[in-house]
This record gives structure tokens, sequence and C-alpha cells, in this order.
């Protein structure tokens, strides 16, 4: 699992809720910047469908809107915007195409942020609006191609721990080894990267080896 750094040191999920508060216009509309990548697009789209199908959504995939984006800030794996639509990275999606390793980490992140969709994350008061500047290290609207007038509702650490929870739900419901979903995690600690004050590393790794524990007990009893 070593190659889950390379090219894409210090990464992790960030689940983050665009709003759409235009400063300009009341009705004027922007959206994150897509890239259009066939083959790439398929094998997302693929990968998603056999973890939408083992969800609470599991009948409504066609509802879902999965987009590739080249973030100008590359460690945002996957957003989740409320109403079935995702942004993935495209260089992740293009990294998974042709190396198992980077492949779990996009299963990592569409399991993350389907289950943001599935548990109604975006529809949820009581997160935190933020600001260019205000998140983390730093990331502002130009992060992820958007202009300045754009403000960002970033889900709570309860919400993207709940997340993660029900992502390993599903990758133990489809067969998947949690170890895997662990040791992502611990590539990101070996790397001293901690995250952020929304996706705390420590707090991530433990809960999914807690989870990944229990789960392995209840299989051997």
């Amino acid at each position: 699992m070593q190659e889950l750094i390379l090219r894409m040191r210090g990464s992790h999920i960030r689940g983050l809720i665009i709003l759409y508060l235009l400063v300009t216009s009341c009705s004027a509309r922007v959206s994150i910047p897509t890239v259009s990548d066939d083959p790439v697009e398929l094998l997302v789209r693929r990968e998603a469908a056999q973890i939408v199908a083992v969800s609470e959504d599991k009948e409504r995939f066609s509802d879902y809107q999965i987009f590739l984006s080249d973030f100008p800030r590359k460690d945002i794996l996957g957003m989740s915007i409320g109403n079935r639509r995702i942004y993935i990275s495209h260089e992740l999606a293009k990294l998974a195409s042709r190396r198992a390793s980077h492949l779990w980490l996009l299963r990592q992140t569409l399991a993350h942020e389907i289950a943001h969709e599935t548990a109604g994350h975006a529809l949820q008061n009581g997160s935190t609006v933020f600001n260019r500047g205000a998140f983390g290290g730093g990331i502002t609207s130009f992060d992820v191609g958007l202009p300045w007038n754009v403000r960002f509702r970033n889900y709570s650490t309860d919400k993207e721990l709940e997340a993660d929870l029900r992502g390993l739900g599903y990758w133990e419901k489809l067969g998947w080894d949690c170890r895997i979903w662990v040791r992502i995690l611990q590539n990101f600690e070996n790397q001293n990267y901690a995250g952020d004050v929304f996706h705390p590393t420590d707090q991530r790794l433990q809960q999914a080896q807690r989870a990944c524990l229990a789960g392995e007990k209840e299989r051997v009893i």
C-alpha cells in the first residue's frame, strides 16, 4: 500500500458541500469545472455503482451524477454537494485505472462521498460556514476552481466520521477487506499527515480500526 502516497502525498478525503451563495446575482449559477475522460468516467461510474447497490440508495443509482474535476488543489479527492452530485479528482481516477493501490483509494473516496449523500448531510443544519482562508490549511474557492464570491459549508467532524463509518459498512457488504481502509489511513499517519480540524487522521484511523476489529470478531462468532 506504499504506492498510495506516490503523487498523492498528504491526500485525504475532503467531503465539502458547496453553497451557491452568489454575491452578484440570485439567479446565476456557478459550477465546479469538470473534465471529460470517457474511459476514466466509466471506471468511476462502475465502482460507484457497486457501492450504491449495497447502500440505502440501491434503487436510485440513476439519480447520481458523478463528475471528474481537476481540482487546482491536488489533495482534494472527492466532494459531495447534495442531490446525489459528487465530484471526484480526475488525477486520482486516472491513477486508479492503472494501479490497484489507487483503485482502493478511489473506492474509499467514493464510499465516503456516497455515504454523505445517503446520510443526507447536505440537507442538515449545523455545519460550519467558511470563506476564503478559513478551512484548515487555507483552502479557498480558487482551490476547487470556483470564483471568489462562492462560499463553502464544510461538513462537521462528526459527519465526516459518520461518512467513514457508513462507507466501511458498504465495504463490508461488498466483501472488501476493511484492513485496506485502515492501511490507507495508516499511510497518511506514517507520512505525518494529521489531516485538518474536519478530517483528523488519528480519529479516522482509530474509528476504522475499531470498526474493522468489531467486524472480524462478529465473523469469528
